[in-house]
């Protein structure tokens, strides 16, 4: 985990499982462009893992290509930008000659801060149907590393893979933990603390009970490897505990005399002048007041109506 941190830049090789023709290359700037873009006819066959890396940037640079392809749409070599995050993309054959998506390579090098090329790695490989450093055609891909990086084998490419992956897993633990020991502080202040006018306890503990559900979720989530669903119940339990911490916490205590005062301001427009209750129009209380009984209701009679059909 050490050498990981003190390295900028990462190199990984994975497997490419499927590709389709669903991008295009802009010539005149050698742009990547998607398929339906007009002002080319050049077809591109990005595979599934480039397509799912370059979705997972956060504000990505338009890719641009540094190796067209020429006859063979597949072999390319693309790079693109997000904020301090630079990705260069090869894709190689090393196997059939290149007629099966299943004999197609890509290796990817990452440089930029070990946060941002840790998370990327965490999210692609949860976003992949595949483990990627898993060839499918082993042998040859140990001929493809020992030509193209000598110093590089499956077992190395494997570790470089899960070292980053590890990276963000433990990030997210430790997040997990600060927000587990948070929300029993929190938890603590509440018991040794009386309700005010502007704190309720009642409201603190539904969001201490909050908090401990959406904690479990961020459990879950990781299990899970869903990054973005940790990151959402993280910051709703800090949104909850700021609220619930009776140092942050402002509540409007509601009770039953709040409740029937809030009425009477909406019904009959009371103002309040010297602490006393004026009613500024009661023209309209009158009416609301001005109810007929029950017994003075005027019956209709409908049978004879009825008898003369």
């Amino acid at each position: 985990m050490a050498e990981v941190g003190l390295s900028q830049n990462s190199i990984l090789i994975c497997q490419v499982l499927s590709a389709k023709p669903d991008h295009k290359i802009d010539e005149s700037n050698n742009l990547l462009r998607s398929k339906h873009f007009p002002a080319s006819k050049k077809m591109i066959y990005l595979g599934n893992v480039a397509t799912t890396l370059i979705s997972l940037l956060q504000h990505p640079e338009t890719p641009v290509f540094k190796d067209r392809p020429n006859y063979n749409e597949q072999k390319w070599k693309l790079e693109t930008s997000s904020g301090q995050l630079k990705i260069t993309i090869i894709s190689d054959s090393y196997w059939g000659l290149g007629l099966f998506n299943s004999g197609y390579l890509n290796t990817i090098i990452l440089d930029g801060p070990i946060s941002l090329r840790s998370r990327v790695i965490f999210d692609l490989v949860a976003s992949l149907p595949h483990k990627p450093w898993e060839f499918k055609h082993l042998s040859a891909a140990r001929r493809w590393m020992n030509k193209k990086y000598p110093d590089l084998d499956e077992k190395m490419n494997q570790n470089n893979w899960n070292e980053l992956i590890s990276y963000s897993r433990t990030q997210f633990e430790e997040m997990i933990e600060i927000m587990s020991e948070a929300i029993s502080n929190c938890s603590q202040k509440i018991k040794n603390t009386e309700s005010s006018d502007k704190w309720d306890m009642d409201k603190s503990a539904v969001l201490l009970a909050a908090a401990e559900f959406d904690l479990e979720l961020a459990k879950g989530a990781l299990a899970d490897d869903n990054a973005p669903a940790i990151e959402r119940a993280i910051a709703r339990i800090e949104a909850g505990l700021i609220e619930a911490d009776p140092e942050t916490g402002i509540h409007q205590k509601i009770t039953e005399n709040n409740e029937h005062f809030e009425q009477k301001i909406i019904i009959s427009d009371i103002t309040i002048d010297d602490e006393e209750l004026t009613v500024s129009n009661t023209e309209t209380v009158n009416q609301i007041r001005s109810v007929v009984p029950d017994n003075e209701i005027p019956m209709i009679d409908l049978t004879v109506s009825s008898e003369q059909e």
